[in-house]
């Protein structure tokens, strides 16, 4: 059998990972032209491009897909007999979320999950790209779908409508959706929801200020700081609706097709800890629709809100 490149293979793993040299080269110690040969040798030796490299960042090829999979699954089964047998820790969960939906639906709600599991180490990251490797690994995998894009197989969490939310100071100066011609929208730059509710409220928005942000936790963030009036995603602000940092002023709520879905591990799959994970996260989810229509959130009609 050849001996095979491991320390090229492992600065692989980390750029398809990362979607990134520099990142890579952050996770493992190196500089970011260290991660780079590494990646080039890969390649000469191969004989085949492993990613293409645009001004958005690394894609992989489908090679470099099929080989980021086995790496990332060999490379994870390695950790965790390594993570045994030195002893740091019996179990290890690793999720891998989008950013928003880590921050504000898996956050806060992780101690409920944790209790009673003190020797757990638990490894978050943020991203929304496919990720049938680390799947095979041994990760939980949560996916965002916009509405009308096809999705991963997987099983469905929540499905989102848009409603309006703000600051609860903010509120007390609105009477109706006609107000919002005179206050400021807080925007996702990378989102048209604003225009979707627009579209399926009928509500004008003419003469409304703008706010716009380049990342969707900013904007709850802005929302709950009273500087603007931010469209909602049920189940990713109802912590803060329970907490009353935020409100529902008025409706309606409008259905965008919206998803997440936990597309790793599938039922009856991975180690106990993902299994329990599974089942605690689709219980979670199940419960966040009774806990909305007690705080009034408006739902549209045959639509599962949350």
């Amino acid at each position: 059998m050849p001996r095979l490149p491991f320390t090229a293979l492992a600065a692989f793993e980390a750029a398809s990972r990362h979607g990134s040299m520099t990142r890579a080269a952050d996770e493992l110690g190196l500089t970011h032209g260290a991660v780079s040969r590494q990646v080039g040798d890969l390649e000469k030796r191969l004989k085949v491009r492993l990613f293409d490299r645009t001004p958005q960042g690394l894609h992989l090829t489908d090679a470099g897909r099929d080989l980021a999979q086995a790496c990332t699954a060999g490379l994870g089964r390695v950790q965790e007999s390594w993570d045994r047998i030195a002893g740091q820790g019996p179990e290890r969960l690793r999720i891998a979320a989008p950013r928003t939906w880590a921050a504000l639906w898996l956050v806060p709600r992780l101690g409920r999950f944790l209790d009673g599991r003190p020797d757990l180490r638990l490894d978050i990251e943020g991203g929304n790209t496919d990720r049938a490797s680390e799947a095979e690994a041994g990760w939980a995998v949560i996916r965002y779908i916009r509405g009308g894009d096809p999705g991963p197989e997987g099983t469905l969490l929540s499905e989102e409508s848009l409603v309006p939310v703000c600051a609860p100071s903010l509120a007390e100066q609105l009477s109706g959706p006609a107000d919002l011609s005179r206050q400021t929208l807080l925007h996702y730059q990378a989102s048209p929801d604003w225009s979707l509710w627009r579209a399926g409220s009928g509500v004008s928005l003419d003469g409304a200020r703008s706010l716009s942000f380049s990342e969707s936790v900013m904007v709850i963030q802005a929302a709950m700081a009273g500087q603007g009036i931010a469209l909602g995603r049920p189940s990713l602000v109802l912590e803060a609706l329970e907490a009353g940092r935020l409100v529902v002023p008025f409706g309606p709520a409008v259905p965008c097709g919206d998803r997440y879905v936990l597309t790793a591990p599938a039922e009856g799959r991975g180690r106990g800890v993902l299994r329990a994970f599974r089942h605690w996260l689709l219980a979670e989810a199940a419960t966040d629709r009774a806990r909305l229509e007690r705080l009034g959130v408006p739902f549209p009609q045959g639509r599962a809100g949350a």
